[in-house]
């Protein structure tokens, strides 16, 4: 009877832990959803009804942006203004010099100025607060500066175009990022439909889901006194979901300006794919529906301006440039530049048992008219792909315990010897597991 008192007590103080914590949940992310929607709903009202010139559009988009930037940050959304005035000048000085080089100066020149913020600047909590806003603003200078060398504008962005590109309410706190083109475009768009409200709260809804399971729910469901792997396992688990939650918020901060829908109102907009990256065929599909917008913006303007000096540079470049985004974090860095190695040795190892075995076991899904003997359905193929997903889930596990739920760490930022730590204590695992598929693949 004592046993069965003391795990009825046990489950009530578990049951009101979930509660508390939900409600103060939901109260955080409903408050910091509330200033997104108020902002983009102004844009996309102001836009719809009052008829306004080319430059008013991007001028209301720049203040908009720029009020919304510090309600949520303070005074150092100057730091964003800085970077946004700084890389046009640059872009505009560099024009006179050359036409051709302009996409790697400013990239340069932005990395290197993201770099310098972060190691002599700002200190490690205000870095904290501002670098995925830092990292979307650079996104969007180094794509403009590229498409101006490819020709793909008709004459140079004015002040108030790059400015209202740059810091648009709908995507710069938490993107996603979108090219000038594609925002040009939505900013001149008309529409008002009652499937855009019920796309905002659906969305809405499935971020506060993710928020919920992120804080509350998934770091309970597994004890501390569980198998390493099995806590890895939550703690990554709890990352991702926390990673939803930021990316279903940033489709309901760019729905609710108007952003990413057709016009019959349905939303075309796609940040990141859940369910693939939970039940992962392969890493490299992970690495692509993580964020499907940065995805596209690396493959666009990074890994094909490589191609020519082969894939491994391409993917090491891609990777390199996207730790570099992120800062010059060594977490970032040893997490991407672990995940580019370790998606290009699954890629080619899979290339080569497929060969062998002649069976449907690529990264990525064969096509229908593939030439393999054992096709998808075949139970060769779901066991060879079961084992392939479970390395995945493990690889997840392994990258994804670095980033730890705790706010006091994610604020002050991941040391050397947490992330060390943290892989040690998993026997550095999947490098090995890495090491020993490239060995493999190297002598069949």
């Amino acid at each position: 009877m004592d046993e069965e008192d003391e795990y009825n007590e046990n489950n009530m103080t578990l049951l009101n832990m979930i509660t508390l914590c939900g409600e103060s949940t939901l109260y955080e992310g409903l408050r910091f959803a509330k200033d997104l929607i108020l902002a983009n709903l102004c844009l996309r009202i102001i836009i719809q009804y009052v008829p306004m010139p080319h430059n008013v559009r991007h001028s209301l988009s720049l203040i908009i942006g720029s009020f919304l930037l510090y309600f949520n940050i303070g005074s150092n959304f100057i730091w964003t203004i800085g970077l946004t005035i700084g890389a046009y000048v640059s872009i505009i000085t560099v024009s006179v010099v050359t036409k051709k080089w302009r996409g790697f100066y400013v990239s340069v020149c932005v990395i290197l100025f993201l770099i310098l913020c972060e190691i002599f600047v700002l200190n490690p909590i205000m870095w904290q607060q501002i670098r995925g806003i830092q990292m979307v603003a650079a996104m969007k200078i180094i794509s403009v500066a590229i498409e101006l060398d490819r020709d793909l504008f008709k004459q140079m962005l004015n002040p108030i175009e790059f400015g209202g590109y740059v810091l648009c309410p709908a995507n710069c706190i938490l993107g996603p990022w979108i090219s000038f083109h594609t925002y040009s475009h939505y900013l001149e768009v008309k529409f008002l439909c009652s499937r855009w409200i019920v796309i905002i709260l659906k969305n809405l809804v499935m971020s506060m889901g993710f928020l919920l399971l992120s804080n509350c729910f998934v770091p309970g469901y597994i004890d501390e006194s569980a198998t390493k792997w099995l806590v890895a396992y939550r703690d990554a688990q709890a990352f991702r979901m926390s990673h939803y939650f930021v990316s279903s918020m940033s489709v309901v901060s760019m729905i609710s300006a108007g952003f990413g829908l057709t016009n019959d109102c349905h939303s075309e907009l796609l940040v990141t794919r859940p369910m693939i990256i939970e039940l992962p065929r392969s890493l490299v599909q992970v690495v692509i529906y993580w964020n499907m917008p940065m995805h596209q913006w690396l493959k666009t303007y990074v890994f094909k301006t490589c191609q020519p000096y082969g894939q491994f540079i391409s993917i090491l470049t891609t990777y390199a440039v996207s730790s570099l985004l992120h800062g010059f974090n060594f977490q970032f860095s040893a997490v991407l530049l672990s995940i580019g190695t370790f998606s290009y040795v699954e890629y080619n190892f899979r290339y080569k048992v497929a060969s062998a075995l002649e069976v449907c076991c690529l990264a990525n899904p064969c096509l229908k008219q593939c030439e393999h003997k054992y096709k998808k359905n075949s139970f060769l193929a779901v066991f060879v792909n079961t084992v392939f997903s479970l390395i995945t889930a493990i690889h997840l596990a392994y990258l994804g315990v670095m980033f730890e739920a705790s706010f006091s760490v994610q604020e002050s930022g991941y040391s050397y010897y947490h992330i060390t730590s943290k892989w040690e204590n998993l026997n550095y695992f999947s490098h090995g597991l890495a090491a020993f598929m490239y060995v493999i693949y190297l002598m069949m």
